[in-house]
């Protein structure tokens, strides 16, 4: 059994209340950390999880069942849940649908929990909950963080993740593309600067291998690997596209569905579960875990992109001017060149040579 003071502040308010999970079926969504499923006495708890690196580290260690997806939904002979603990996600839109989503699958009179950080904006979920349920109760508050609770007496009775979703048209460089997004997705509503930047620079860049592989990592909602798909005609190009995010999954899907454009598009943190090397990288890279910056995500990507990629490969990210991505490619590709710049963000591009 881990220790508790292994796990993450969020994680140890719960284990001071313990006994609220311990008895009937719960559901954990989003965990921070597969340890928590081991503190727990309760054969009946499940891990629901739209982030695949917390969900490969629980199958990996956990013996309870863990279920990956944008969204969750009951079989039609599976006991509803008595209980369901929701990690608060930084975006409150997506808390917000994940509450009508869990209230869809649990009992009348079963108890829905929201744990978070302060910084998170836990102290405003009491409104988010008054939507199922009445009386809105807070349970503990330790470390910065806060536990709130909610008899569910107004329950969704069917949930569509698709009623959550916008799609937009954008035209860049003259080529229309449609974007499906949803709440907690990157990109969602409105196409990000920084990548609007990016895919301006794309129209100029060449591909020396025929057929190439072009990898749109952490796509969100798409719109990089539909672009380039569309700019240089998909049957010409081999697109893959990853995210560790279920919800951003869904949307590259669904982008893709709209802009007929055919990929292969996975939930992968970085290369793993990529088994063809690439000739063209594209990215909007991730410099969050959460709240917090973590760098090291993006660092361990330009770290193996050299190795997973052809001869004469290129990768051609954008990036808030203050992040250390030029350290980055430098250590890795030797050289790089800066392709465009703003006051906020800058395009980095650097090639894999010959040996």
């Amino acid at each position: 059994m881990a220790k508790s003071n292994m796990l993450s502040t969020q994680s140890q308010l719960l284990m001071r209340n313990i006994e609220h999970f311990e008895v009937g079926k719960w559901a954990f969504v989003n965990p921070t950390e597969a340890t928590i499923f081991d503190q727990v006495n309760n054969g009946n708890l499940v891990g629901l999880h739209q982030f695949y690196t917390e969900y490969e580290a629980c199958k990996q260690v956990s013996t309870k069942t863990h279920v990956f997806s944008a969204a969750f939904s009951l079989e039609d002979d599976e006991e509803a849940f008595d209980g369901a603990v929701i990690y608060m996600p930084k975006s409150k839109q997506q808390l917000a649908m994940l509450i009508d989503n869990l209230s869809a699958m649990m009992k009348p009179q079963s108890t829905l929990i929201i744990v978070g950080e302060n910084k998170a904006g836990i102290k405003s979920v009491p409104k988010l909950l008054e939507k199922v349920g009445e009386q809105v109760n807070k349970i503990d508050s330790a470390k910065h963080c806060g536990l709130y609770a909610v008899t569910v007496t107004k329950q969704l009775k069917n949930f569509d993740i698709n009623n959550y979703s916008v799609t937009k048209n954008y035209e860049i460089n003259e080529q229309n593309i449609s974007v499906f997004s949803l709440p907690g997705v990157f990109g969602h509503k409105q196409l990000d600067p920084g990548t609007n930047l990016l895919l301006k620079q794309l129209n100029s860049l060449k591909i020396k291998n025929k057929k190439p592989h072009i990898y749109d990592f952490a796509c969100g909602t798409g719109v990089i690997g539909c672009y380039m798909a569309k700019q240089l005609e998909a049957s010409e190009i081999l697109l893959s596209m990853s995210d560790v995010s279920a919800l951003a999954i869904y949307c590259s899907q669904e982008s893709a569905k709209l802009n007929n454009v055919d990929a292969n598009i996975i939930a992968s943190n970085g290369f793993a579960e990529l088994n063809k090397k690439v000739d063209m990288i594209v990215s909007n890279p991730p410099f969050h875990t959460g709240i917090k910056n973590d760098y090291s995500v993006t660092e361990n990507f330009i770290n193996s992109a050299y190795s997973h990629s052809n001869q004469y490969a290129s990768i051609t990210v954008v990036a808030n001017k203050f992040l250390p991505y030029p350290d980055m490619l430098e250590k890795t590709y030797k050289s790089f060149s800066e392709l465009a710049s703003t006051p906020q963000y800058r395009v980095y591009h650097a090639k894999k040579h010959s040996k």
